[in-house]
């Protein structure tokens, strides 16, 4: 019988998680549109909530799922799925503790997989080549489509008198979208290694994603207005037109790989990459020193979750 003591730090750890994705990834939609003063940083981060909240219900069971059941052969147990939220949780405090952002879809992929193989069980691995497949596509078509999306945002805007009023709604319109597709994209990398026992339990997905929603709107709430001043003041220095460019690029690629695909992926890989693209665009120039560093730092977060999810199943075990 699962302990309850266990049951009750298992959610409390997903529902950090939940809170540390809402305040730092979700909320990072919003940002272009405070950077620009489209909106103030109180009404983002109340957009941020509620749409994240709305789009974890209604769109998160795939990547939920995908975390639960398609990275190891026998699904995710209380045990295994235990040990993940510690190690994501671990992860993203350091991240915090550094002041750097630590990718939460690396760190679930990684832990889920370590503790997985740990337990004996076999790697899925065409959904493994799916992921993997997906992550380095994405960063070469952020890039790609950023470049072609920037070009074509400011000539278009060179022909059209657009107003400032119609600009602010653009931007605040597309902020919302990418607010609702984040919410489903993101809350299965905190409740996702907890789906196996939830319904064991017979609480059922859809409340679980509620709860992992509840996480994001409150993260969102209480702690996001740090992040979306300091994001918010990065995209206020790129620009309106390069802002609009790089959540053009952003949104449809959330949605397809994560909300369709079912595969877990970090806003930050997506959005920097179309930013570089971007800045190759508009002949700002990208930082390659930074950029080289912040791969660097993915790759890390995702060997190390595998490693330390893997030693610390093992030992227990």
């Amino acid at each position: 019988m699962t302990s309850v003591v266990l049951l009750v730090v298992a959610f409390a750890i997903a529902f950090f998680v939940s809170m540390v994705v809402g305040a730092s990834s979700v909320s990072v939609s919003m940002a272009p549109a405070v950077g620009a003063g489209s909106v103030n940083v109180l009404r983002g981060a109340f957009f941020v909530g509620i749409f994240g909240f709305l789009g974890a219900v209604l769109q998160g069971a795939s990547v939920a799922t995908g975390v639960s059941d398609r990275i190891v052969s026998g699904g995710v147990s209380f045990e295994m799925g235990l040990v993940s939220l510690f190690v994501i949780g671990l992860f993203i405090a350091l991240g915090i503790v550094a002041e750097h952002s630590i990718p939460a879809a690396f760190s679930t992929f990684g832990s889920v997989a370590g503790t997985g193989i740990a337990a004996g069980q076999e790697p899925r691995l065409a959904y493994w080549y799916l992921v993997f497949a997906a992550w380095i596509a994405t960063g070469v078509v952020a890039a790609l489509l950023g470049y072609v999306l920037a070009l074509t945002v400011q000539r278009l805007l060179e022909r059209r008198d657009v107003s400032p009023t119609r600009m602010d709604s653009i931007i605040v319109g597309i902020g919302i979208v990418f607010s609702f597709v984040g919410g489903g994209s993101q809350v299965g990398l905190a409740i996702g290694p907890l789906v196996g026992v939830s319904e064991s339990l017979g609480i059922g997905l859809y409340p679980l994603l509620a709860f992992g929603g509840l996480g994001i709107l409150v993260g969102a709430w209480v702690v996001s207005s740090v992040m979306l001043n300091a994001v918010g003041r990065h995209y206020a220095s790129l620009g309106q037109d390069t802002s609009i460019a790089v959540l053009a690029t952003a949104v449809p690629m959330v949605q397809v790989v994560a909300n369709v695909l079912g595969v877990p992926i970090s806003y930050n890989h997506i959005i920097i990459n179309s930013i570089a693209g971007c800045g190759r665009a508009t002949g700002s120039g990208v930082d390659l020193d930074k950029l080289a560093f912040t791969i660097a730092s993915w790759i890390a977060t995702l060997v190390g979750s595998f490693a330390v999810g893997y030693g610390i199943y093992a030992a227990l075990a």
